[in-house]
């Protein structure tokens, strides 16, 4: 789990990081997604069925904000492998973004994985990652809603912060 944790954040220093070690480039939402994706769905264009269907504008994102979407969009990716909608061959996600003056809005949908029974008994460490990620670094709020047919997490971000 660790590993899997590092492995996607050095994923999305590499993305920002140009030539030199000390220079710092941004990079798009887009991007990201497909980064921290690929482990899951493989490459794209790998076949005519898609297992993720991303919609949204070019958003740009920088140095903190890439690390902290890395770490949620891992621990989502991670879960929808062992629990949703990654974790049998007919389930999907769904991606989808937008994004204002003053505010980006993720949503992330599952389909056609295991029934949902419910949310879990408890929070768990990546989750609780996650939040603290978000609200704090990002200013915004994660919200899960644990449907029958699929787990559906909304994000937001404060549009300021997408560039620290």
């Amino acid at each position: 789990t660790i590993r899997g944790r590092l492995g996607a954040l050095a994923e999305a220093h590499l993305l920002i990081r140009a030539g030199d070690k000390d220079s710092v480039q941004e990079t798009t939402l887009g991007v990201l997604i497909d980064t921290i994706l690929a482990p899951y769905i493989g490459a794209k264009g790998a076949n005519d069925d898609a297992r993720a269907v991303m919609d949204g504008p070019k958003v740009a994102i920088g140095g903190e904000a890439v690390t902290s979407l890395a770490l949620v969009l891992h621990e989502l990716a991670t879960n929808a492998a062992k629990y949703g909608a990654l974790s049998v061959p007919g389930g999907r996600l769904h991606l989808s973004w937008s994004l204002d003056a003053n505010q980006l809005a993720l949503v992330w949908r599952e389909s056609g994985g295991p029934a949902i029974d419910g949310s879990p008994a408890r929070e768990g460490f990546g989750s609780k990652l996650s939040r603290r990620a978000v609200n704090g670094q990002l200013g915004g709020e994660l919200a899960f809603d644990w449907r029958v047919e699929g787990l559906v997490v909304r994000i937001s971000a404060a549009a300021e912060r997408l560039l620290s």
